[in-house]
């Protein structure tokens, strides 16, 4: 569930705001969106939520007739919720320098003033879901050096042996990245079920798979590379990925 904590200290405003982003939440299919309206800082310093990529804060800069009443709140918030997203929207445009300084690393600054606050908040809020739903993504960790890196399962389509170094292996990913990783197939494949063991040079990631020929004995993934497949697995194969379109049907 998002949950969207609103502060205008102009209730007509605070009502359209509201309205704007539940038209939004319909049309971009966001099921389940939980509304916290204020009109003082005050009010809002009391119901801070916990720290959650769920979080979205609208904010007005000037409240109740000071002008940086609402930086100084996203400071506090900042520190408390490092997670979640904060929007400015003003009629001071001068602030906007004001609001890198405070670095509270706020996702927009939106005008007042402007006949384009919808189309601008509902391009937020598209940002903000695909981020939500990738950080929700299942992931696989690789550790490069001293840099641990995480990449949803998705964007991989297969590993392949390092033939220059054999406690090694190469990442191919649907963006036709190459990237070596520390590590051979056996380890990742114990670490990580979710991957088929094609070849004895290849594992793949079954999700990836667009088609497979048996007569050539040939992957096809969806990014339009390929990769073998011996005879003695494509049996398993064609049972996991029959399994897996029967469950997205």
């Amino acid at each position: 569930m998002l949950h969207v904590f609103i502060l205008e200290d102009d209730h007509d405003q605070q009502r359209h705001l509201k309205m704007m982003i539940e038209k939004i939440s319909r049309e971009i299919s966001l099921t389940a969106v939980d509304f916290h309206l204020f009109n003082s800082t005050d009010q809002l310093k009391l119901n801070l939520p916990l720290s959650s990529k769920d979080n979205v804060y609208i904010l007005d800069l000037e409240i109740n007739g000071i002008k940086t009443a609402g930086l100084e709140l996203s400071k506090l918030i900042r520190q408390h919720d490092e997670l979640a997203n904060i929007i400015f929207i003003t009629v001071h445009d001068e602030f906007v320098y004001t609001t890198y300084k405070y670095r509270v690393s706020a996702l927009d600054f939106i005008a007042k003033d402007r006949e384009n606050i919808y189309e601008e908040l509902k391009r937020d809020f598209i940002h903000i879901k695909n981020e939500i739903q990738s950080s929700n993504k299942e992931k696989f960790t690789y550790r490069i050096y001293s840099e641990v890196t995480k990449i949803p399962l998705d964007k991989i389509c297969y590993f392949t042996t390092n033939t220059a170094n054999y406690h090694s292996c190469i990442m191919y990913t649907t963006d036709n990245k190459e990237i070596q990783l520390n590590y051979n197939l056996h380890k990742i494949e114990k670490l990580n079920p979710h991957f088929f063991r094609a070849q004895r040079s290849y594992l793949i990631n079954p999700s990836q798979v667009r088609q497979v020929d048996f007569l050539n004995h040939t992957i096809f993934f969806y990014n339009g590379s390929s990769c073998p497949i011996s005879r003695r697995h494509e049996k398993a194969l064609f049972k996991l990925i029959t399994k897996r379109n029967n469950l997205n049907n």
